[in-house]
């Protein structure tokens, strides 16, 4: 998946199933993540914090995927595009 990433311009995001909200995980500075961290996500998402306050465990409706030009993909989408022209 870490081609599509860079070579296609997908993004790691999460999507709550049960309401179709998405976002994309954030680095400590703000900055969009390079990869599905947790941090930056909605705290109705989050249902456990380590004692730091960083988020270890989200509601079961949260998906990871990836983004693309406002749409979500999840990982089972992607495997099944072809990417040929």
């Amino acid at each position: 998946m870490g081609r599509l990433i860079t070579d296609f311009c997908f993004l790691p995001a999460f999507q709550d199933t049960s309401t179709g909200e998405t976002h994309l995980p954030l680095d400590a500075d703000g900055s969009v993540a390079s990869t599905h961290a947790l941090c930056g996500l909605p705290d109705d998402w989050v249902l456990a914090r380590n004692q730091h306050g960083q988020p270890v465990a989200l509601k079961a409706s949260i998906i990871a995927g990836y983004m693309r030009s406002g749409r979500f993909y999840t990982p089972e989408e992607l495997a099944n595009i072809s990417f040929d022209a």
